[in-house]
């Protein structure tokens, strides 16, 4: 068994002459030393090994964390990335191959005899870049809840779906359940509840929450947290290119036709160049459905849309909602040459099985539908933002709904997050209410009365979430608003703006149209198999 030890010993502070009492916990590897937050109201453990990548097949399944022996661990370092597809201007962090690490930040009051909540975060990224230590949950660790923050691989690392046994495809959710395992058996060594986990993401990790809420995988959580993104979001999820270790392997320079040569050959080569390679290539790495063999256990062996397992959603409490506008700004997103295109034809070609009369018909009917008869201009700018929010993010968030209410999930709260704290911009997008919750390496909040509000209501709610599976158990001041479940008939929203309210049915004459819509053309969908709409 596992005990949560306060062995401490004295650090010497490099900015001071005082010393700082820092943690030392005993996990199943041994021993890690952590660090006790500047006014002692937490304690992080950073860059802790939850798995360890194969270094012969760098693309396949992980080995288990070796034990740490004799030594120490120290848990200073939360900054480890897996290697990106994309890199941005922040040079905070280094990417490597053993990447599988975990950071884990408990609060004080969190012991062996008083187990809090634990919250699990997923980062987004479209399952090609984000790290764990970009999210510092300071916020809602205040809230009396442990919060692990988890790297999975990413791009051909971890979605490469080939047709061979070594590499069927999803490692890098394959990763993300070994930290989830990791964690069921560790976490009361920080003082965590094992039986009191919700898993939560943003982007591409709240379509990898529903992956695993869906998966036939040991259910190892009780409550789970979406933001802008579910397995039904466009994009979310391709067939998968059995040929993509033979096209990189070409791309740099070695020529083969066979998949586990072409292996041997990427598993030789640095991460820089293979990541580079893909990108070049414009390889679509992401879940995918995974061809069976004998002794593998699969993590998808279906489409997202008709991915079930009503045993493990049933009585399940789920979060989920999404931002206002969630594509926004589109010459940005998409190139100045957007405007110039017809969008509507070339979104429903991308994700449509039609021939041309059909294609040209079913096109016509959405851009009626959005903008008339007038000429695509950017002066449809707002109107366009909506059409690709509707079709990517906001009508596969209101399917999954509907999925979630028919296989009997336990209370569902949907929100839209809309509050804008800049005022060169008419919208919230992606990704911009994760400010609010965490303290952001590349992203800060506003300083100013209101930002705050915002970011005190969400943390509490959210943490209200982790803790009771409600995130409105009772009023005050704070919150005054109780925050109703959905129901089939009304469909209440949580609005996230200056103040909180609930809302029914949002954008309802656009989501009627896309459920008309997919009655009609549902079937010729790409991954839709069935359609309840």
């Amino acid at each position: 068994m596992n005990f949560y030890i306060l062995l401490s010993f004295c650090v010497v502070c490099v900015s001071s002459r005082e010393s700082r009492i820092d943690p030392l916990v005993l996990i199943n590897q041994g021993l890690v030393r952590g660090l006790r937050s500047s006014d002692g109201s937490y304690s992080s453990f950073l860059g802790i090994p939850y798995a360890l990548i194969d270094l012969n097949n760098p693309f396949g399944p992980s080995k288990p964390s070796p034990s740490f022996g004799l030594d120490v661990f120290n848990a200073y370092y939360g900054l480890v990335k897996c290697p990106q597809l994309i890199h941005g201007i922040s040079y905070i962090g280094a990417e490597v191959l053993d990447c599988l690490r975990l950071n884990v930040y408990s609060p004080t009051i969190a012991s062996s005899q008083n187990p809090v909540p634990v919250l699990v975060w997923i980062h987004g990224g479209d399952f090609g870049t984000g790290y764990a230590g970009e999210f510092i949950p300071e916020r809602l660790v205040n809230e009396g809840i442990i919060v692990v923050t988890i790297n999975y691989r990413l791009g051909p690392y971890g979605f490469m779906c080939l047709d061979i046994p070594s590499v069927p495809g999803n490692q890098g959710l394959k990763d993300q359940y070994d930290a989830l395992l990791w964690i069921r058996n560790n976490i009361r060594s920080f003082g965590g509840n094992p039986h009191n986990i919700t898993i939560a993401g943003q982007g591409a990790g709240a379509s990898s929450a529903l992956l695993h809420l869906f998966s036939s995988k040991d259910k190892v959580y009780s409550k789970v947290i979406a933001e802008s993104g579910t397995p039904q979001t466009l994009s979310s999820f391709v067939e998968g290119d059995v040929d993509a270790a033979i096209k990189l392997a070409l791309q740099l320079g070695f020529n083969t036709t066979e998949t586990e040569e072409a292996l041997r050959f990427l598993s030789q080569v640095s991460h820089e160049l293979v990541t580079g390679a893909a990108v070049d290539l414009g390889l679509s790495l992401k879940p995918c459905r995974e061809k069976s063999f004998s002794g593998i256990n699969n993590f998808i062996e279906t489409n997202p849309y008709s991915i079930s397992n009503q045993t493990k959603v049933q009585n399940t409490p789920i979060l989920i909602g999404r931002t206002n506008t969630e594509i926004l700004h589109l010459s940005n997103v998409y190139g100045d040459d957007y405007f110039r295109s017809d969008p509507f034809y070339n979104k429903i070609k991308d994700n449509f099985n039609l021939d041309e009369n059909q294609l040209t018909a079913a096109s016509n009917i959405v851009k009626n539908f959005y903008i008339g008869g007038e000429p695509i201009s950017m002066l449809l700018e707002n109107v366009l933002e909506n059409f690709e929010s509707d079709i990517v993010y906001n009508h596969p968030l209101e399917r999954t709904i509907t999925q979630l209410l028919n296989e009997n999930a336990g209370s569902v709260y949907a929100y839209v997050f809309s509050f804008v704290d800049n005022a060169q911009t008419h919208s919230t997008t992606n990704s911009d209410e994760l400010k609010y919750l965490f303290h952001m390496l590349n992203n800060g909040v506003e300083s100013n009365e209101q930002s705050q509000l915002i970011s005190d209501r969400m943390v509490t709610m959210w943490a209200n979430f982790v803790k009771f599976g409600n995130p409105t158990p009772e009023t005050n001041q704070l919150l005054p608003v109780t925050w109703s479940p959905v129901i089939e008939n009304t469909r209440p929203y949580l609005v996230i703006d200056s103040d909180i309210r609930l809302e029914y049915r949002i954008n309802n004459d656009r989501m009627a149209f896309w459920d008309l819509f997919y009655i009609t053309y549902g079937q010729y969908n790409k991954y839709l198999r069935k359609c309840n709409i």
